[in-house]
């Protein structure tokens, strides 16, 4: 489990964190979201243990992740494949971290073949693509086996496949119990695979919790419509004052009452030749928390 409370950092006059709190719990994959200069990298970097907060604090299992006997085995993290050194080997690499942390090396074959990179272990990380560097930096994570995981946008650079497997990965640690917490560029990768999400924006939380609850926060979205005429229905819910738009080949209704919908576009001779419940993706919530909050509205 990691559990952050009260996070407040400034770098100089600037407030950069405000009183972050969020808990990512075991079992789950919790997603970690937030416009570019959100703070996101500031809280994993801090939970990390590279940057040190103003106040607040962040324990991982019950305990300050700086004073873990083995910190590698409590918790493993994946910021960026930026440090990987370009004239190392995959196995050099690997087994570097096996023998840092007092691993058997055949534990560093283990995650060279889970990432998938088994079959060009000795090849040198100049001659890797972006995506065989994630996977390459993901193996040196999880070497040691932890039971949390912090990953910062895991599938930077993978191909469709790599996408799959990543999903597939962090759903599968989670399902054994492990801790993920992830902060994706992918809102749509986000809910294949996330069962919570927290939301950062201006350096301060602005939702957490389920997905499903997540996106249902906010007001219902409405109901889709398809008519033989719509732009005379069009015409007959303005008038009625129903909040309409344009969508695909019909209408969407904002917060309406389906009877009412329907009455409305018999009444008028328009007609109805569909009638469904609007659902909200999670990627069009982040965007209406995003907006909602820059105009002032609900948080």
């Amino acid at each position: 489990m990691i559990h952050v409370h009260n996070l407040s950092k400034n770098f100089g006059t600037t407030s950069v964190l405000r009183n972050v709190s969020f808990t990512a719990a075991p079992g789950r994959v919790t997603g970690f979201v937030g416009p570019n200069g959100a703070g996101k990298s500031t809280v994993l970097k801090t939970i990390a243990g590279l940057v040190r907060p103003d106040s607040g604090t962040v324990t991982v299992n019950g305990a300050n992740f700086a004073d873990a006997p083995r910190p590698g085995s409590t918790m493993g993290l994946f910021l960026s494949a930026e440090w990987l050194p370009v004239h190392a080997t995959a196995a050099g690499i690997i087994n570097y971290a096996c023998r840092l942390q007092g691993l058997p090396l055949s534990w560093g074959k283990d995650a060279l073949e889970t990432v998938g990179l088994a079959g060009v272990a000795h090849h040198r990380v100049r001659t890797f693509s972006l995506g065989m560097r994630q996977r390459l930096g993901i193996a040196a994570a999880t070497v040691s086996r932890p039971n949390v995981l912090v990953m910062d946008e895991p599938i930077n650079g993978l191909d469709p496949d790599g996408i799959a497997w990543i999903r597939s990965f962090l759903t599968a640690a989670a399902s054994r119990g492990s801790t993920v917490l992830l902060s994706p560029h992918h809102m749509a990768e986000l809910a294949e695979m996330a069962d919570d999400i927290v939301m950062i924006g201006g350096g301060r939380i602005l939702g957490q919790g389920s997905i499903g609850d997540f996106v249902s926060r906010l007001d219902a979205a409405g109901y889709y419509l398809e008519s033989p005429n719509p732009v005379l229905l069009l015409a007959a819910l303005a008038q009625r004052g129903f909040q309409t738009t344009r969508e695909r080949g019909g209408l969407l209704v904002h917060h309406s009452d389906p009877t009412e919908l329907a009455a409305v576009a018999l009444e008028s001779g328009a007609g109805i030749s569909h009638l469904s419940r609007a659902t909200r993706s999670l990627e069009a919530t982040y965007f209406e928390v995003l907006a909602r909050t820059a105009s002032g509205g609900t948080k």
